[in-house]
């Protein structure tokens, strides 16, 4: 029997037709890209291509993967996304957990001197500066050092850990456990959520995040992510910079549309194929660590 009332099913229509125009609206960029990929360079700059590719081609494809940057380039953004997000982790989770004691000398300044950098920065030149005299300009490590903590996150995990009942870990220390073992043993399996909201939100950033490799690290040897990569090759492809021997076969097939649309899929999916795995964690870890009840 249905109990809704002829105006809830007004608004219940409304809510659902409301839904499915962002859903598509989201999506459909995804949708378009794909099917550009998935078209024969020359001839989607005729365009009208918008659901599906008009002549299907995986040439595209084929001289992305032959170019033998890419595999080094997928090496440093898979060795930057997961050692980043892990040790990102390890900081923030420690430094947020310290947080939670009261008698925790100078919390107050400790407290002051993160939140301080999320309302003012030094700017790209003193950073710049700071990280040459630290001798991590043009290497891997630019990469991961300056991401270990963020305010943001630790403000997250500090309300998370915040919640967890005292009696367990006044428990735990009758039995006498350390302040590190409690952490292990204790803390962090009960944060679960919190911690794969926050693993997401840094996987994300670090999959993605390009500047860094353009402003600190341009001479790095193999130093190149996907994203930095995709930048140098639609640069290469305007200007024509291209090998001697695929220069006919690039000019035929890989145009800047297609190239684009092609590196864009290959950065994109990766990182999609990790939320299934996270996203019974991610509404849940964001909304008991963002507000304490």
């Amino acid at each position: 029997m249905n109990n809704f009332s002829k105006s809830d099913q007004i608004f219940n229509i409304v809510l659902y037709t409301i839904m499915a125009v962002f859903g598509f609206i989201v999506l459909y960029p995804f949708i378009y890209l794909l099917a550009v990929s998935l078209n024969e360079g020359m001839d989607a700059l005729k365009g009208g291509i918008y659901f599906f590719p008009r002549r299907f081609s995986l040439e595209n494809y084929l001289i992305i993967f032959n170019d033998k940057r890419l595999l080094n380039a997928t090496f440093i953004s898979v060795a930057r996304t997961v050692v980043g997000t892990l040790a990102s982790l390890i900081c923030t989770s420690l430094v947020a957990y310290a947080f939670t004691k009261k008698d925790l000398i100078g919390r107050k300044i400790y407290n002051t001197i993160f939140i301080l950098p999320m309302y003012v920065t030094a700017g790209i030149i003193p950073n710049y500066l700071i990280y040459k005299m630290f001798g991590m300009t043009n290497t891997f490590w630019i990469y991961i050092i300056p991401n270990l903590t963020w305010a943001y996150f630790i403000i997250i995990m500090r309300t998370f850990f915040e919640d967890i009942p005292p009696a367990i870990q006044e428990s735990a220390i009758i039995d006498g456990a350390g302040d590190f073992m409690i952490f292990v043993r204790i803390i962090l399996p009960l944060s679960l959520p919190v911690i794969a909201a926050v693993a997401l939100f840094n996987a994300v950033f670090q999959w993605n995040y390009w500047l860094d490799t353009i402003l600190y690290a341009p001479r790095g040897k193999n130093l190149d992510t996907l994203i930095s990569l995709l930048a140098k090759m639609l640069t290469e492809q305007q200007s024509g910079l291209i090998s001697q021997a695929a220069a006919t076969r690039k000019a035929r097939f890989l145009t800047p549309e297609a190239l684009r649309a092609s590196m864009t899929m290959v950065t994109t999916l990766p990182i999609i194929l990790v939320y299934p795995f996270l996203q019974k964690y991610f509404v849940k870890g964001i909304m008991i660590g963002a507000v304490k009840g």
